[in-house]
Parts: C-alpha cells; sequence; structure tokens
C-alpha cells in the first residue's frame, strides 16, 4: 500500500514489543531509536498481560525524553456492558472456526436479541448495546468483540500499570472527554471535594459518563508537565472547521458521522428565541455554537468558507475586527476570539493543527485526489484515509471510478469522457471529494 501510494518516507517493520526500534538509533547500532510520537492503538487491550507490560516497556525504551504516547484500551465502568454482549456472542460462536460463519452467527444473535421486545430496563438496556454493535465493520467486530483477549481496564489500573514502567499520564487525547458540560449542581459539588489530582478527577469522569473506551497520552515520568491550557496558544495554530450555518448543513460521506442533533452545545451572547440574529452553526456530529457576536459570526463564517483548508489566526482576527466595527479596541476583540475558539475547540466545533493540512476546496485545471486514497481504492478498501485524519466512504460507482482517475494529469472533462458522463456529473464528484479532504493542494 505504501509503495502503491508512493509514501518513500514510511518504513515498515514486524517485530515483537522487544524489537521495536533496535537498529534505528543514529549510529545504526542496536541501541533503540528515539520517537518522539509513538501510537499504540486497538493493542494494549487485545494482547495478554505479559504483551501488555512489554508494550509499555518498548515505550519506555523508544519515547523521546519530552515525547508523547498515545494508547488507546476498552475502559471501565461502560465496557461492563460491553463484557456481558461478548460473553453472549463467544458463548454462541464457540466450536465455530471460520471467521465468516462466526461473524454471521454473532451478527444473526444480535439481530434475534435486537428484535425481542422484553420490557426490562437491563433488557432494553442490552438492546441498545446489540444494536449499537450491529452498526459496526465485520472488522470491529471481529476485532473487538470475538477477540480471545479482550481485557478492559478502569482508567487508575492503566495509570497505575505505566506508572510501574517509569511513564506517566499526560491527558487525554480529546480533551473534549475530561470536560463536564453542564453538570447538575450535585456533580458539581462532588468534583469540588475531589483532590485537585487529574487522575482521580477524571476517573471520576468515567464514573458519570460509563466511559467504555479511551485514548490515553502518556510520557516519562521525568517530563515536564504542563496541563494549563493558554489562550494564547491559539496564535500559532491554524484552524479549521466543519461547522455551517444550520440551515445550510448537509452531512453526508464520513463514516462514523451522526446525522445533526443538538447533542452538545455552546453558546455566545444571548439566548437565540431573544435575538433574532443570532446565529447556529452546525457540525456533522451534532456539536453546535449559537452566537449572537458579530465577532463570533464572521470568524465561524471565515471558517465556513474555507472548509477543508485550515485558516491562520491572523487572518480570522481581521474578519472578526471587521465584523466588531472600528470602536471596538483591537486587543479585547483578539482576546475575545481566542476564548470563543478554544472552548469551540474543547467543544469539538473546531479543529486546531500545527500547519495546515495539505487540502483543497478548489476543483482546478487537473484536480489531484489523495495518493494513499487512490491506493486503497485500488485495493477495494471500502473506506479510504482523508488527508484530515478521517475514515471516508464513496458515494458510488462512479465516484469511485472518478476518483481512480484524478491524479492530477486529467482534466475533468476528460475524466468525463473516459467515464462515459457528463462534466457536470464529475464536478459534482470533485466537488464532494474536497469537502470531504480528499483532494490534494499542489
Amino acid at each position: 500500500m505504501a509503495l502503491a501510494a508512493g509514501l518513500a518516507n514510511v518504513e515498515l517493520r514486524c517485530a515483537t514489543f522487544e524489537q521495536l526500534g533496535e537498529g534505528l538509533g543514529e549510529s545504526g547500532g542496536n541501541e533503540p531509536a528515539e520517537f518522539d510520537y509513538i501510537v499504540a492503538h486497538g493493542v494494549y487491550s487485545w494482547v495478554p498481560s505479559h504483551a501488555r507490560g512489554a508494550l509499555l516497556d518498548c515505550v519506555k525504551r523508544c519515547l523521546a525524553a519530552e515525547g508523547i504516547a498515545f494508547v488507546s484500551y476498552n475502559a471501565y465502568p461502560g465496557s461492563y456492558l460491553r463484557d456481558m454482549a461478548r460473553d453472549m456472542l463467544r458463548y454462541h460462536v464457540q466450536g465455530v472456526s471460520d471467521a465468516g460463519e462466526r461473524l454471521a452467527r454473532a451478527q444473526e444473535l444480535m439481530k434475534t436479541i435486537v428484535e425481542i421486545e422484553q420490557p426490562s430496563p437491563f433488557a432494553r438496556v442490552l438492546r441498545e448495546q446489540m444494536e449499537r454493535m450491529l452498526g459496526y465493520s465485520d472488522a470491529l467486530l471481529f476485532h473487538d468483540d470475538l477477540a480471545e483477549v479482550s481485557t478492559p481496564f478502569y482508567f487508575h489500573e492503566f495509570v497505575e500499570h505505566a506508572r510501574a514502567r517509569g511513564l506517566q499520564f499526560l491527558s487525554e487525547a480529546d480533551l473534549f472527554e475530561s470536560q463536564m458540560r453542564d453538570m447538575p449542581e450535585s456533580a458539581g459539588r462532588l468534583m469540588a471535594s475531589l483532590p485537585q489530582e487529574a487522575v482521580v478527577r477524571e476517573q471520576y469522569m468515567d464514573f458519570f459518563k460509563n466511559r467504555m473506551f479511551r485514548q490515553t497520552l502518556i510520557c516519562h515520568e521525568a517530563a515536564p508537565l504542563n496541563r494549563t491550557l493558554d489562550e494564547a496558544t491559539i496564535e500559532s495554530l491554524w484552524i479549521s472547521s466543519r461547522a455551517r450555518p444550520k440551515q445550510d448543513a448537509d452531512w453526508e460521506g464520513e463514516e462514523g458521522r451522526r446525522p445533526p442533533g443538538e447533542i452538545q452545545a455552546i453558546r455566545h451572547g444571548t439566548v437565540p428565541g431573544e435575538d433574532p440574529e443570532a446565529h447556529t452553526f452546525l457540525t456533522p456530529e451534532g456539536f453546535s455554537m449559537t452566537t449572537s457576536e458579530p465577532l463570533v459570526q464572521a470568524a465561524m463564517g471565515a471558517l465556513a468558507e474555507a472548509w477543508p483548508r485550515s485558516v491562520a489566526f491572523p487572518a480570522l482576527l481581521a474578519r472578526a475586527r471587521e465584523a466588531a466595527g472600528p470602536e471596538a479596541p483591537p486587543e479585547l476583540v483578539a482576546a475575545r476570539l481566542r476564548g470563543v475558539l478554544l472552548q469551540a475547540y474543547l467543544a469539538r466545533i473546531v479543529m486546531l493543527a500545527g500547519c495546515p493540512p495539505p487540502v483543497t476546496g478548489e476543483i482546478g485545471e487537473r484536480p489531484t485526489v489523495s495518493p494513499l486514497a487512490r491506493a486503497q481504492s485500488g485495493a477495494g478498501l471500502q473506506a479510504l484515509s482523508s488527508l484530515l485524519h478521517a475514515n471516508v466512504r464513496l458515494d458510488g460507482k462512479l465516484e469511485a471510478s472518478a476518483l481512480d482517475l484524478l491524479d492530477g494529469t486529467r482534466t475533468v472533462t476528460e475524466v468525463a469522457a473516459a467515464l462515459d458522463a457528463s462534466p457536470e456529473q464529475i464536478v459534482e464528484s470533485v466537488e464532494r471529494l474536497a469537502s470531504v479532504g480528499l483532494l490534494l493542494a499542489t
């Protein structure tokens, strides 16, 4: 796949955890290389105990002094429900060795349970879990829930495992998960009574949220930690957002996206019902921002216009100052914009990056789809990797055929002729490919 995508800067190695990093040091000897980032996704909960220890030993050995490792795993208390469903499925497929038959039998049992309308609350919770699992891909169901080993952990247990290897908790990869919005007063009082220790507070948030899955960042125990969220950092980052004015939102295409709904909202200015000038911006996942502030509306409008490209802070600030008017003190406008963008990031409404992803929303004379996505499509994969780190599913055979030809050597007219389609059809396909981050900036 790397060869087909022309990824000359990728080196692939098959090794045990104990062997990883050997011979990659600067001198080419047997000393391990040091990496700024190590990613272990979908591994920790699905290997035996000794392998989990070897994985953390590998992180300790190969992580640079101020490097960061990402480790994902199934978490309690939410995974008790997953354990119950898994036990039932594994009982149903016992003695079946063929992978396809195991999947088919597991899905048959899940469908049966979902259709049985038992009135008890416990049966309802089980039906809802089975219904969620029916939405999984075959690969996810087979790897996660039918695996020989699938071991969830309480968060504090994982942190203890890491500490025993000289590693410490940094933060959750998605800071949204480390917040409790619209918390009832009783929960707020309980949280306020807890020690000001990140691990303790994160564990209680898992209790409150009944969390099933974690994506945790760890680092060396000697690495200096700074968990303070500094608004000023926003000025050095690139900002993007899929949020659009609610009336314009029409979301489809990305795997795992839910239809719009008021899942999480943040508000700026007066209550929308009291102000006809208030605008709501909505993301594909249903996260929303409602604001009556002109400077916030201008910034969010600029991000919507730019998508899928990112925008540097100074450009957004210029739009915000123009909307705020000449009488608004420039530094107050900048401070307000920084604060709003940070809150929008924590609410999953905007994304932040250290450098702009190489995407474009413009079709251009000879459009070019990401070489990796073309290689994945050529290999028959259903979910393609976008340049924005998301999984994308293609919309029909014409779009898939067009994608394979969009390698930067053909015009839209030439692609249309090759596929016996109209240029308008190809333009529509290319525009959608651009909207989900598949079109490469050249």
